[in-house]
């Protein structure tokens, strides 16, 4: 990670979205503890916690949880439901049979599954009814924040549907905050209230859901949007067959390994995006992105839509092309992103995050 600094409020959902290898779940490993930090700092509710040691992170465990994209992976497959909910009530919170079993039933009735499934076994489960119990395992330790990786990637659409009514629902009503991990940006937009962008370790834009999905202001995004699904194939063969037309990079791009990350399968490249690595920049619509064409490139790809959609060869836009079809630059410097009202968590494999 390099100069990777975003924060999530008090019931917040921040969408960390990326392709594979980008390092999305090694940020949230980071927050969760399950690896070491070489750099930078995560902050949870203004107590830095990047060193924490076995014991600080016992204590943690009660407040921040992780929930696995393989839940079956993650679980003893020889362990009834009831003994992989409460080993961690057991250990991090020392609480008694008693306690534990009734933690347990609620966490379940809490995900949609009935007590007896307390007495099953994994195995005896689909995978949208392992990913409910993974749940269950989170939140019966009662935490603020959760970093949820890949939840419903491994799942069929139907059941995505339901695992991320689930957790909307645990969200609205235990005020909980999530780092919702994916590389798929409609899976995000359905449950996030902002999203942040990454590629190679690099952040390239980060602003409301709503506006990085309908209107992104870096190319990335835009790429990533063409390649989410959609319901009408006639509908995803166009937006693919539209971003194709346009994604072919200026020649001497191609294999080029300084500058951004981006840089050399963006089909806006300058000169400058190969000397160096845009630094991420507000823009007046309350968003940010790390893009020497913000504002610019969208009316470039406005114009060529319409002949790769009708089989027209027009000629490469021209590089000087201005007009903005995004927000524009905000005249600052980049601001501080203001303090969350809650515990929030601040995460810095390369600078900052923050749990709520």
């Amino acid at each position: 990670m390099q100069g990777v600094s975003f924060q999530v409020s008090a019931g917040e959902v921040l969408g960390l979205v990326g392709e594979s290898g980008s390092g999305k779940s090694s940020i949230g490993n980071a927050i969760a503890g399950l690896v070491p930090v070489s750099g930078g700092r995560i902050v949870f509710d203004g107590q830095d916690i990047t060193g924490a040691g076995r014991r600080q992170r016992k204590e943690l465990a009660r407040r921040i949880q992780l929930i696995f994209q393989d839940p079956y992976g993650s679980m003893n497959p020889a362990r009834t439901v009831a003994d992989t909910v409460g080993e961690a009530l057991r250990y991090n919170l020392e609480l008694s049979q008693r306690e534990v079993t009734e933690r347990t039933l609620t966490a379940l009735d809490d995900v949609g599954l009935p007590p007896e499934a307390a007495q099953r076994y994994p195995g005896q489960f689909s995978g949208g009814q392992r990913q409910r119990i993974a749940i269950a395992r989170a939140i019966a330790m009662e935490p603020e924040f959760i970093v949820c990786d890949e939840v419903v990637s491994a799942l069929d659409l139907s059941v995505q549907a339901q695992v991320l009514g689930v957790l909307a629902d645990l969200k609205r009503r235990k005020g909980l905050s999530y780092l919702f991990i994916s590389h798929d940006l409609s899976v995000v937009r359905y449950l996030s209230d902002r999203i942040a962008v990454l590629l190679n370790g690099r952040l390239l834009e980060l602003g409301a859901a709503e506006q990085v999905t309908a209107a992104p202001g870096h190319p990335y995004s835009d790429l990533l949007l063409a390649a989410a699904p959609v319901p009408d194939p006639a509908e995803q063969t166009r937006r693919r067959e539209r971003y194709t037309a346009r994604s072919r990079p200026r020649g001497g791009a191609e294999g080029h390994t300084g500058g951004c990350v981006f840089a050399a399968r963006c089909p806006y490249v300058l000169d400058a995006c190969l000397a160096a690595q845009p630094a991420l920049q507000p823009r007046t619509d309350g968003g940010a992105d790390a893009c020497l064409r913000s504002g610019e490139w969208q009316a470039i790809a406005t114009r060529t839509a319409e002949p790769a959609l009708t089989g027209k060869t027009g000629a490469q836009p021209a590089i000087t092309a201005s007009g903005a079809a995004g927000a524009s630059r905000a005249p600052s410097a980049p601001s501080a992103p203001s303090a969350p009202s809650a515990p929030s968590v601040k995460n810095t494999v390369g600078k900052e995050q923050h749990p709520s």
